[in-house]
Order: C-alpha cells, then sequence, then structure tokens
C-alpha cells in the first residue's frame, strides 16, 4: 500500500532535502492556470520536493572567486537533470500502485499568457501569449503551478519579501518539484507565516535595486544579474562608455522594463556563452545571501 511515509522515504533516499504533501483542497481559489486539478482533475494532493543548492555555491559567487558553478550546479543540473530523473523515480513508483503521477519541474523559459514577467537565470523567457483555451471553462495552456503556493501548500515554505521561496534550514537556497497525483496520502499542514521578517536586507543588498515592498522586479533583477552593476569583478572601462546613462545603470539607478532590459542584454556578455542558456549570476545573489545571513543571525533558520 502506498502511504505519505513511504513516499518520503523513497523521496530522500532519491536526493530530497524536504518533502511535504500538501492536500488537494489547500489550492481552491487558485487561477485555472495556476490549480493543480486543472492538470489533473481526480488530484488528492500536490507532494512538493525542496533541494538544497550548497551555501558555499553561493558564498563564493559572493567573494568573486566563482560564478559558474553556482550556475551548473545550481539551478541548471537541479532543474534540468537530476530533477527529471527523480521525478521520474518518483512517478515510477506511484504509478506501479495504480495511481497517476503528474510531474512538474521548474519551466525556467516559459510564462503562462499574461505573465509578463522574466526569469533572470537564463537568456530569455518566452510568454505563451499565442495559446487559445479548448473551450471557454478551460485554462489557456500550458498550466504552470505557481511553485509558492505549492510550496506553502505543502508545508514546506513561503515567500519571503524578495518573493524567493524560503524554506527552513535552507532559507532561500533551493529547488523545487512537485507532484500532482490522486494517491490517498495522508497530507501535511500548509506552511503558516513566513521565515521573512521583512528586514529589508535583500533589498538592501541588490546592486539594482530590483527589490521593494511590492516584490521583486524580475526585468531589474535580470540585467544587474547579468552583471550591469559596477560591483561585477568582469567590468570594463569600454563598457557603455557612449552611453549618456551609463553611471545610472552601473549605479543601479536606471530603471528597466521588458523592452529596455532586452535592449541591453547583447551588451551583458561578461563571460564565454553557454550551451546551455543559462546566464552566469555575476550579482552574486546578493538578495538570498543578506536573507541567509540575516535568518541564521535571527535564529529563524
Amino acid at each position: 500500500m502506498l502511504t505519505a511515509d513511504f513516499i518520503k522515504q523513497k523521496a530522500r533516499e532519491f536526493g530530497a532535502d524536504a518533502v511535504g504533501i500538501g492536500d488537494i483542497s489547500n489550492f481552491y481559489g487558485a487561477p485555472q492556470q495556476r490549480d493543480p486539478r486543472q492538470i489533473l482533475p481526480d488530484a488528492t494532493c500536490v507532494i512538493g520536493c525542496a533541494f538544497r543548492i550548497p551555501r558555499e555555491l553561493y558564498r563564493v559567487m559572493h567573494n568573486q572567486k566563482q560564478f559558474y558553478n553556482y550556475t551548473m550546479l545550481g539551478p541548471k543540473y537541479i532543474d534540468e537533470d537530476f530533477a527529471e530523473i527523480f521525478l521520474l523515480k518518483m512517478a515510477g513508483i506511484i504509478e506501479d500502485e495504480g495511481y497517476d503521477a503528474c510531474v512538474q519541474r521548474n519551466i525556467v523559459n516559459l510564462r503562462i499568457q499574461g505573465d509578463h514577467s522574466t526569469n533572470p537565470e537564463i537568456t530569455d523567457t518566452y510568454e505563451l501569449k499565442y495559446a487559445e483555451a479548448i473551450a471557454p471553462d478551460k485554462p489557456v495552456p500550458d498550466v504552470i503551478l505557481d511553485f509558492g503556493m505549492a510550496a506553502r501548500a505543502c508545508g514546506l515554505g513561503a515567500p519571503g519579501m524578495s518573493g524567493h521561496i524560503l524554506v527552513p534550514k535552507f532559507g532561500p537556497f533551493v529547488r523545487f518539484v512537485f507532484i500532482v497525483t490522486d494517491a490517498p496520502l495522508a497530507c501535511d499542514p500548509p506552511f503558516t507565516g513566513s521565515l521573512c521578517d521583512r528586514c529589508g536586507k535583500c533589498q538592501g543588498a541588490c546592486p539594482g535595486h530590483a527589490i521593494s515592498e511590492r516584490g521583486e522586479d524580475t526585468w531589474q533583477c535580470a540585467v544587474y544579474y547579468r552583471g550591469a552593476a559596477r560591483s561585477n569583478p568582469f567590468m570594463t572601462d569600454d563598457f557603455l562608455k557612449d552611453n549618456p546613462e551609463r553611471d545610472a545603470i552601473l549605479d543601479g539607478k536606471k530603471r528597466f522594463d521588458r523592452e529596455s532590459a532586452r535592449a541591453i542584454y547583447p551588451k551583458l556578455d561578461f563571460l564565454p556563452s553557454r550551451p546551455t542558456g543559462y546566464v552566469p549570476c555575476l550579482c552574486g545573489r546578493a538578495c538570498d545571501n543578506a536573507c541567509f545571513e540575516h535568518l541564521k543571525e535571527a535564529g529563524r533558520l
């Protein structure tokens, strides 16, 4: 018999650092294009798993010693390689017991229709603006889970001031996958509250001033993630030398939107091209480092 304890045991054996199971009722009220019941109408629960990114990968970026390893061993490897193998193994276990398992990995380069944000970690993001629903009462494809909502529903954590999901013990240093299933599993209570105390450390640490009380401006973040700030160790005197806004850009004072961010991307090429489409993080994830250090000092991890 498939049980929650067995699922959690296997998930940890396969490499998950945290596992939670959220009742499908926790998603009532979710927009259609974010609702796991639109993926599997008979779903009973969502299994959530978190994978840590080693702290030192963040620290060596912050200390400007290495930049590629975080990108390749963190976002790229976990989301594109490890998570896929993990999900397929977990799905096989669930399906062998006669239940359905709709596996959900992070789709880093896609956004649902109407979502005009971007993902700073990759070369560009595509809004599925030409998709059409098959019927008036159906969602527009693709249905993409809100990972913040799912993490909270599964009892794993909740977004902080920056919008990044904070998890006990690991803070923001995590990646997630989810499985929508009709298996009758005992569920965990949702995560209540947040580890975030809105101290503003993430906001103050961002060289591009991409975080406000409203959350993270993803287009502003993307420009400085790619290295538009003075703190970029690969910055040269020739960068934007004829641009009258150069100083404002380097100081993080210029505000970028969807169009202006994409326009400057070609100039933000400080390291060799990556065949994966992932962009080296030249801001060193200053926001996440500041967040983690504060949470640790405050005893909230």
